[in-house]
Parts: C-alpha cells; sequence; structure tokens
C-alpha cells in the first residue's frame, strides 16, 4: 500500500507538473476587498466631494496631519473637481489588488488624469493611505530595455528565450514524481526513505524554481531598484494648484492663473506638466516639449513619459513615441488602462508583436476590461486559434455583452458564431438583445448614495450620481439588490447619444489636430462624428471636421473618411476628391501601415473615378501586408478605368450607357429602352423626382465573371453610382434578365431617394421585392425560428459577415420583412421607410415611426405573422418588353454568345477577353 504522504507528494508533483506543461488561463480576477472599499469611497466622492475621502484616511496618512480644510483641498487637487466627471476602476496586476486601487478620470473639458490610491487596513476595515497621480514622481525607474533598439520582434524573441525552461521543468517534476511513486513498490525500507525524500527534493527545487522564475506564482511585485534623489523632502502639497486644477477641467482658460503658481518644487512640476497637457490639446506643442525639459528623459514622472509619447505620435516619431510608452509602463503601478492603451498605439506605429504581448499579459493578470478579450478574440480568429478566439469572446461578453450586430461585423468571428459553444452562449436568432445577468450580482453590495442610480450588464457595474458617472468593469458583485439588468446594446446607444449631446461642446476643439493626442477626446470626437454620420447630419459633421489637415498623423484616419462622405452628400463633390487626394499622396497613412484604412480609402478614391490614385493606394497597401483579394480589385479598377475612357457611350434622360465596340448599337438602345421603362415602373414604389443620371456597363459575361465576381452566382452589380451587368451579346431580354437589371436600378433609386442612407438590408429586401418575377422566397417557408435571424442583425449579417448561408438567410428574410410591411401597411409603409432613412433614422426609429413598435416587438410581430399561415409570394404576370410592339430590338446573338435564361448565366463560348 501506498503511504498517505507518498500519495499527497505524488498528486502534488503530478499538479506541479501539469501547471508547468500548460500555462494558466487567467479568467476575471474579482474585485479585492480594498478595491471593493475604493468604489464605495469614489461614488461617495462623486456624490459629497472631499469629504468623503477624507473620513476614510487611515490614521497614519500623510493627509491626516494636515488640519482638515488642508487636507480637503490637497485631496481635490489631486483627484479633480467631481462635477461632470467620469470615473472608472482600472485591473491592477494581482500583486498589487490588495494594496492599490486606481481610477481613470475624464473631465467636462477632455482633461483626462489616472490616480492612485494606496490602501492599509485598521481594525478590520480598508483605508486610503495615499493619494496619488501620475504628475508626481514614480518609486520605480525603468527596467525595460529602450524599444527601439532593437525591432519589437527581436524584443519578444529575448522575452521568450528569458522564459522559465517550462520543458526541462516538466522533466524534473515527472523524474521526482516517478522516483517518490517507484518507492511505493519496493519493500526495502532502507531503499524506500532515500528514494521518496530524493523525489521530494527533486520536486521542492522544480517548484522553488517555477515559483522564483515564473511570475504567474509571483506574490508580491519586484523590488523596485534605487529610488533617485528626489527634489525636495516631505510630503508633496498640491492645494496651491486647486484653483489651477478646476480650471483645467471645467476647460477654461488658464493664463490669469500662471502668475500665482509656484515656480520650483513638486507643485511647480505637476503645473507644467498639467498646463502642458492643456497645451497639447491647442496645439502648442513647442511650449509642450519646452516643458517636457524640465524633466530628463527618461524620467520617473508617469505623466511625462505620457506626454512625450503623445507629443512623438503628433510628430510621426513612431520610436520616440514607443519608447515614452514603454517607460510610462514601466513606472507602474501595472494596471490595465495604460497597458491597453500603449497596446493601441503600439500597433498604429507598426510594432504589432509588442502590442500583442500587452494585450496578453492583460488576459495573463485576469483584466477585467471587456474590450481585452474582444481584441484578443479578433487577434486569435485571424490566426485560425478558433478555440482561443472562442474562449476569448464568451470572457468579453461575460464582463460586458456588446450588441451583438457590433461581433457580427467584426467579420473575422464569423466561424465563432457559428461554432456550438458560442451559439449558446451568443444567440443570433432571438428577436431581443441579450440581457446578460451575473451569477455573483449584490453577492458584495455595498451602500451607494442616495442619488445614485446602478446598473449591471454581465458583470459591469454603471453608476450615475448626478452629471457624474463611475464605471466598474467587473463590479456587478456589488450593485445593490434588484439593481436593473440592462441589454446589451444599451451600451451602444448610449454612446451614441453621447457622441450627439458632445457635439456643440466640441465644435471648438474638434479643428485643433493637437487635440488628437489626447486619447479621451480624440475618442469623443470619433464618437460624436460617427453618432452625425449615422444621423445624416452632414453638415454639422462638416463643421464638426473642418480645418483637419490630412498631414496630421495622430488625427483618426476615420475623420478624413467621414468628411469626404459628408461633402460628397452635400454636393461638394471637388472638394471631397481632393481631401481624398491629399490623403493618398501624404505620408499619414503609409508611416501608420494600417492597411484597413489605406483599402478604405482606394475604395472611396475608386468611387470618385479616380482609378489610378486608388491602384497607387492598394499597392502601398499590398508592400505593408498581402492581402489576397487586392490583386482581383486592382484588375476591377483597371476595368473601370477602361470602361471609362475606352468604351462606346450612350446617353438618355435618366442613364450613361457604356458599352463595348463590338456591341451593336440597335442593342444599346433596347437596354436603353428597358432602363427607362422599368425607371417609369418603380416611381410608384421609390418616388425620385429629381434622380441623377447613373451610369451604366456592359460588359461581355466571361469578362464580368473573371474581372468582377469569380462565381456564376452574381449576375450584376450597383456599385458607386454605377450598374455593372454582364449583357453584351444577349440575344432578347426576357423578363429573368429584366429582373435582374429592376434590382440594381432598385438600388440606384433607394440611394438616391434616401441620400444613401437607407440601411443594406432595406436596399436588398426592397430591391427583390420590385423584380418582375413568378414569386418571391418565404423565409417563413424556409427556417426555423432557431435559423431566423434577428431583424437587428439584418445589416450587420448584409455588410460585414462572409459566411454565404448567412448572407442568404439575411436576403431572404429582409424581402420576408417588407412583405410583412406591405400586408400591414400597404404600400405607403414602404413610402413612410423612405422618408424616415432619409431623415436620417436608424432601422430601430424607422421601425418605431412605422410601427410604434421597438425592434423587438416588431420582430416578434412579424414572425407571429408568418407562422399563422403558410404564404406564397406570388406575382403579376411581368411587363414583356422583348416582345412590345413597339421594341426597337434587332437581335444581337453573334456566334457563340448565347442568352441568358432563368435568371442564371450561361458562360458563352469565345468571349472576348
Amino acid at each position: 500500500m501506498v503511504h498517505s504522504s507518498l500519495r499527497a507528494l505524488c498528486v502534488t508533483g503530478f499538479a506541479l507538473a501539469m501547471l508547468i506543461v500548460r500555462p494558466a488561463v487567467a479568467e476575471m480576477r474579482p474585485l479585492s476587498e480594498a478595491e471593493r472599499a475604493a468604489v464605495q469611497i469614489a461614488a461617495g466622492y462623486l456624490s459629497r466631494g472631499p469629504a468623503a475621502v477624507y473620513e476614510q484616511l487611515s490614521a497614519s496618512s500623510p493627509l491626516r496631519r494636515l488640519d482638515q480644510a488642508a487636507a480637503l483641498q490637497e485631496i481635490e487637487a489631486r483627484l479633480g473637481p467631481p462635477t461632470g466627471a467620469s470615473w472608472e476602476l482600472q485591473t491592477v496586476v494581482p500583486a498589487l489588488q490588495e494594496k492599490n486601487a486606481v481610477f481613470t478620470i475624464e473631465f467636462p473639458s477632455g482633461f483626462d488624469d489616472t490616480v492612485i490610491w494606496d490602501f492599509t487596513q485598521e481594525n478590520g476595515a480598508w483605508h486610503i493611505d495615499d493619494v496619488r497621480i501620475l504628475a508626481l514622481e514614480s518609486a520605480r525607474t525603468q527596467v525595460f530595455p529602450p524599444l527601439p533598439k532593437k525591432s519589437a520582434a527581436a524584443v519578444d524573441e529575448e522575452e521568450k528565450k528569458s522564459e522559465p525552461p517550462y520543458g526541462l521543468l516538466l522533466l524534473a517534476g515527472i523524474a521526482g514524481v516517478g522516483l517518490a511513486a517507484g518507492a511505493a513498490f519496493i519493500e526495502n525500507e532502507a531503499l524506500t526513505r532515500p528514494m521518496v525524500a530524493g523525489g521530494a527534493l527533486i520536486l521542492l527545487g522544480t517548484a522553488a524554481f517555477a515559483f522564483k522564475s515564473d511570475e504567474r506564482f509571483s506574490l508580491a511585485p519586484p523590488p523596485p531598484p534605487p529610488v533617485a534623489e528626489k527634489k525636495e523632502s516631505g510630503y508633496p502639497k498640491l492645494a496651491t494648484l486647486l484653483p489651477l486644477r478646476r480650471a483645467l477641467a471645467a476647460g477654461e482658460d488658464v493664463e490669469t492663473l500662471k502668475a500665482s503658481l509656484p515656480k520650483k518644487g513638486r507643485a511647480a512640476d505637476v503645473a507644467t506638466l498639467w498646463i502642458a497637457e492643456a497645451d497639447l490639446q491647442q496645439m502648442k506643442i513647442k511650449a509642450v516639449k519646452e516643458a517636457l525639459k524640465r524633466f530628463p528623459s527618461p524620467s520617473n514622472v508617469p505623466l511625462a513619459e505620457v506626454l512625450r509619447a503623445r507629443v512623438a505620435l503628433f510628430e510621426n516619431d513612431e520610436a520616440a513615441a514607443a519608447i515614452a510608452y514603454e517607460h510610462a509602463v514601466n513606472l507602474g503601478p501595472g494596471r490595465d488602462g495604460l497597458w491597453y492603451e500603449t497596446a493601441q498605439s503600439l500597433r498604429t506605429l507598426g510594432f504589432e508583436d509588442r502590442a500583442s504581448g500587452y494585450l496578453a499579459r492583460l488576459d495573463k493578470i485576469g483584466s477585467r476590461r471587456a474590450d481585452v478579450y474582444y481584441s484578443l478574440s479578433i487577434l486569435s480568429a485571424t490566426t485560425n486559434k478558433l478555440d482561443d478566439a472562442s474562449r476569448q469572446l464568451k470572457e468579453g461578453w461575460k464582463l460586458r455583452p456588446a450588441a451583438r450586430e457590433e461581433i457580427v461585423s467584426a467579420a473575422v468571428l464569423w466561424s465563432v458564431l457559428r461554432r456550438a459553444d458560442a451559439v449558446q452562449t451568443i444567440s443570433l436568432s432571438t428577436p431581443d438583445e441579450a440581457v446578460v445577468p451575473s451569477s455573483v450580482a449584490g453577492s458584495r453590495a455595498i451602500v451607494f448614495p442616495l442619488e445614485a442610480m446602478t446598473n449591471i450588464s454581465g458583470e459591469y457595474l454603471h453608476v450615475q450620481i448626478g452629471e457624474q458617472e463611475l464605471h466598474v468593469p467587473g463590479g456587478a458583485c456589488l450593485a445593490p439588490i434588484g439593481t436593473p439588468i440592462v441589454e446589451a446594446s444599451t451600451w451602444a446607444k448610449s454612446e451614441e447619444k453621447r457622441g450627439l449631446d458632445d457635439v456643440a461642446q466640441l465644435m471648438p476643439h474638434a479643428r485643433n489636430t493637437a487635440v488628437y493626442a489626447q486619447p479621451a477626446l480624440r475618442s469623443r470626437i470619433v464618437r460624436a462624428a460617427n453618432a452625425l454620420g449615422t444621423r445624416n447630419r452632414w453638415p454639422e459633421l462638416v463643421q464638426l471636421t473642418d480645418g483637419l489637415a490630412p498631414t496630421s498623423e495622430h488625427v483618426p484616419a476615420d475623420l478624413f473618411f467621414l468628411r469626404s462622405v459628408a461633402l460628397q452628400r452635400l454636393g461638394r463633390d471637388a472638394e471631397a476628391k481632393q481631401l481624398l487626394m491629399s490623403l493618398a499622396s501624404g505620408r499619414v497613412l503609409q508611416r501608420k501601415r494600417d492597411v484597413q484604412s489605406l483599402t478604405t480609402l482606394a475604395e472611396l478614391l475608386a468611387s470618385f473615378d479616380l482609378y489610378d490614385d486608388a491602384i497607387k493606394t492598394y499597392d502601398r497597401a499590398q508592400t505593408i501586408r498581402q492581402q489576397p483579394f487586392v490583386d482581383d480589385r486592382v484588375r476591377q479598377l483597371e476595368m473601370n478605368k477602361r470602361l471609362a475612357t475606352k468604351y462606346t457611350t450612350m446617353t438618355t434622360p435618366h442613364f450613361e450607357i457604356r458599352y463595348p465596340a463590338d456591341v451593336a448599337e440597335n442593342f444599346a438602345k433596347e437596354i436603353a429602352n428597358v432602363l427607362e421603362g422599368e425607371y417609369a415602373r418603380l416611381q410608384k414604389w421609390i418616388p425620385t423626382p429629381n434622380f441623377q443620371p447613373v451610369v451604366v456597363n456592359i460588359l461581355w459575361w466571361r469578362e464580368f465573371r473573371a474581372t468582377y465576381t469569380g462565381t456564376d452566382f452574381i449576375l450584376g452589380f450597383y456599385q458607386s453610382r454605377k450598374i455593372t451587368i454582364p449583357y453584351a451579346g444577349i440575344g432578347r431580354l426576357e423578363p429573368p434578365l429584366v429582373a435582374i437589371l429592376s434590382h440594381e436600378l432598385a438600388h440606384a433609386l433607394i440611394a438616391q431617394a434616401t441620400n444613401d442612407h437607407a440601411p443594406r438590408w432595406f436596399q436588398e429586401g426592397f430591391a427583390q421585392r420590385i423584380e418582375m418575377v413568378p414569386y418571391h422566397e418565404n423565409a417563413f417557408n424556409m427556417y426555423t425560428d432557431d435559423r431566423l435571424l434577428a431583424v437587428s442583425l439584418l445589416d450587420a449579417v448584409l455588410t460585414g459577415s462572409p459566411d454565404p448561408e448567412m448572407i442568404t438567410e439575411a436576403y431572404v428574410l429582409s424581402q420576408t420583412l417588407l412583405r410583412y410591411v406591405e400586408a400591414k401597411y400597404g404600400t405607403a409603409g414602404l413610402t413612410k421607410m423612405l422618408a424616415s432613412f432619409r431623415e436620417g433614422a436608424t432601422t430601430e426609429e424607422a421601425i418605431r415611426q412605422l410601427s410604434g413598435q421597438s425592434m423587438a416587438q416588431f420582430d416578434v410581430a412579424m414572425r407571429a405573422w408568418g407562422r399563422s399561415a403558410s404564404r406564397v409570394f406570388e406575382n403579376p404576370p411581368p411587363l414583356r418588353y422583348d416582345i412590345a410592339a413597339n421594341s426597337g430590338f434587332t437581335t444581337q446573338q453573334q456566334e457563340g454568345r448565347g442568352p441568358l435564361r432563368g435568371g442564371n448565366l450561361a458562360t458563352p463560348q469565345g468571349n472576348k477577353p
């Protein structure tokens, strides 16, 4: 029999070996007791001000040595005024979770800061020992090697080499287990005891080495390097900076305050950095750089390094920005907020591996920030690590569920969403947005101020206290019993509303390119611009982005793209073109190595027929990262250029028809007759009295398939105000071919009728509805409820999903939805939705204006209608343009160029390339 002590040793050794061979998978780390206390104190501060913090100071706190009035001023000087502030709890490294609580703070002016509370335990309760800010010295100095001396990949390789030798440790652990276990089968006690002892020594040595070398086992932070000599002794007093702090938080001018500020000492240093941050918002780069000369490089002041990074970003200096960000990170305390900002910046600057390393570190410490896991899931899916992608997606969803359309729109996740384990977590068929409860909600509830309004979603807690907000990732356990659980889309809707509410305040700031070096302000401006674009409020979007120079690297490219679209919608095409050409010829996107932005720019250039510039932009994207679709797209653009310059053109009142030279003019006239006839027929469905002429490109089938589609199943398309169809050489325009032409014409009509603002599902559903075919498919006769996509997801699927099966479902359901609208509200219902979209309504708003119901209620009602009877959507006989008495068509059926029948393209033989 194996002795119990020996059995325990074997189990311990096996567990250690397994832990060594497979790195731990981190999960969200619960709030510590110190963090729990910090949230309650923070809520008190946002409600009552500095007194709430003063009451929770420890007996040993240096702030206790001051009289109460002075202490209250010191507290507010460090934390900033509570009015209108938004606080968010960050996740610190495990070793500090019972010592520190860290909050990021955003003030109404866009000025942002981070505060660190040092905690200590007295009489069983947690109290604040000190209040620190980034503008004061850190106890740590730099510990990482400067990044630019080696490539990001080289640094990552060094980190891999410095990892504990898991293979050797595993072998040692197994050897120890084997030696100890072998003793169980030897009767000679003289041999048994030495074997057990030897096995134990090997295991203990292995464990000791693992605990020493693997940071996962660290119970305390590494000892800090020697502290640099301080400029002055004693506790730093900042009360004299309180007027400055209040003015900066409110966005007021501080020039009149400068004369009264300290000229030396730590308070002077803090004031210098705060003013430098404000100067950066106002594009006073020279003043910021002059202020930063006050601090050595690298310094032991985190805010100085953060500002250096943002200035370097402004000046397009990738290496300096990367160095400064990493210096700031190294000064600690380790927290997810700064690591995430650093990862985003390093990725923007081209340090992909290093950025991924920071994201992986956030996973490792159990960050409670949901967007960390969504970002990691996308990275894992990109490299086909679907198990990791699924785990990370579900972790993000658990922490703070996102609107499903946002997840579907991340096209790379489509394969993950189809997995059985993901479907059980994130359903794409239920009409309502997800309401994700927390299993620990209210289990560690704290007392919030009476005026506080709380809600939770997943593990996320949101607290509204008047104009103030407190965000607590992982804080559902602190919520009072009965706190409402809100649906996932609440946050997206709230963000859009905040963006619209912010527009007036941001107008004076958004035109100064330097403000974009401030992450909080940059985020607010982008949020406002997106909200304006979503609502079709193009004049305000143009006003918001006036004065932005395309040469500014730190201004998000999306803002320039939005501006170009807004200019186009307002009929200012020349300005839109010039903006895009400036972006294309500048160094901004090339230096950022942002393939996605270059791709978007190329498509926008192509939409203005700037084909040469578009092709050059795609070529630049290819030099950064090869994308297989780009070569095909470049061939399409070259074909578009040929269509515009080499093909014969025929003009009618509403169309410009381009066709090959070897196609008879009479055939082009027949196409023109059909187009004009369908335009007249569709006016009752899609009124467009001010219709602008549309280009119609006619190609040979083989050329169309080889250049544009690569498939037999796409029979025409509308893009960039052009209809393209493979009808060259067709013998007769029979009804199936007219249906395709009508479908694409409907897209052009809807685009103009709604100022190009109709969502994709409405465009595709309507374009199918007006086709003259014998019948249309009914989604309720094809799919069960668990396969029927939610109405709220139709647009995300049609615009973002690469899954052909899912896209087909969305097409059929979109047309079925409009059949329901027509059955319940008549064709007037369709016209009303067109008008709603023209005025900038979202899908949910258009549905509410039509039906008085929410989107989910509308979805439920439509399903009830669809399941109430088995309907066949039959249509009246089509107009026969091909046999009309007044047709001027002369058969152009050349040898080897047969007709298209039944709506399917039969590949003609002998087509010219």
